[in-house]
């Protein structure tokens, strides 16, 4: 009967969608201040990279368990599980070294502190939106946004990529929070992979989830890419990433991996 009734009510309130451009805007300054804030916990990423064959089956598989925190903006990765077994101790305290010596070079400015990839936030600026439905995600109900490209945005870094990709969000109307993106490409893409990487077809999809009662962060998301490797060789990858375990992480002067930092103290409130 609930069932029933929440889909009545989507489909009856689609004559008053907002415009989807303006609804966008509004989401953009919220959006960056939640990226911010990722940066203010470090998380468990549970990592699957499975190759596929022709037909979608799994032709190996490999798993990787990292502790993130951020330095400047910028993820660091602490490797402390492969393929579901914990690392060697002189494996773990290498990758421990690693990990604090590129927090350190982070820090001081000796290399990129940029977040790599692509933001949302990047998404709500330089696209064109269309609010085409209401949908229910997790019991409430959500605005579904088309994007696509929008003509004479401004360029930047990853300006290949965003001309190339559209897709749709999922925004939940009470709160106005991002709680699903899906997003696909229009055009081949050569992306920082590696080098001669040709992606033909790319789809990628992310769910959100509201944590500390308080911010929206990632849960899950998941890539399949398909393409060649210098021109021969082809591939069709799906990645699977898993967020979990979100803790505030703060420290006063440097940043190092978060198992060799004392218990955080608790954050300051972030600025509007």
């Amino acid at each position: 009967m609930r069932a029933a009734a929440m889909a009545a009510a989507l489909l009856f309130s689609a004559i008053d969608l907002p415009e989807g451009n303006a609804y966008a805007r509004r989401l953009l300054d919220k959006q960056r201040h939640r990226e911010e804030i990722l940066d203010r916990y470090t998380y468990d990423l549970l990592a699957v990279r499975e190759d596929l064959d022709g037909a979608g089956a799994v032709k190996e598989s490999h798993r990787r368990r990292y502790e993130i925190f951020f330095v400047r903006g910028r993820p660091v990765r602490r490797l402390v599980e492969e393929d579901g077994r914990p690392l060697s101790r002189a494996r773990q305290q290498r990758e421990d070294r690693e990990a604090q010596e590129l927090a350190e070079a982070v820090r001081s400015g000796r290399t990129i502190a940029e977040r790599p990839g692509l933001r949302l936030a990047s998404l709500l600026d330089r696209y064109d939106f269309r609010s085409v439905r209401r949908d229910e995600v997790g019991g409430r109900s959500a605005i579904v946004l088309e994007f696509s490209p929008r003509p004479g945005a401004g360029k930047g870094d990853d300006d290949g990529v965003l001309r190339a990709v559209q897709g749709r969000l999922w925004v939940d109307e009470a709160e106005e929070e991002i709680v699903r993106a899906e997003l696909e490409n229009l055009a081949p893409l050569k992306l920082r992979w590696g080098f001669g990487v040709s992606v033909s077809s790319l789809a990628t999809r992310i769910e959100f989830r509201k944590v500390d009662d308080a911010v929206w962060l990632p849960a899950e998301d998941e890539t399949v890419a398909s393409g060649r490797v210098m021109l021969f060789k082809k591939f069709r990858t799906r990645f699977r990433r898993t967020y979990s375990g979100y803790r505030h992480f703060s420290v006063e002067s440097t940043e190092t991996p978060p198992s060799a930092l004392p218990p955080p103290s608790p954050l300051p409130s972030p600025s509007p």
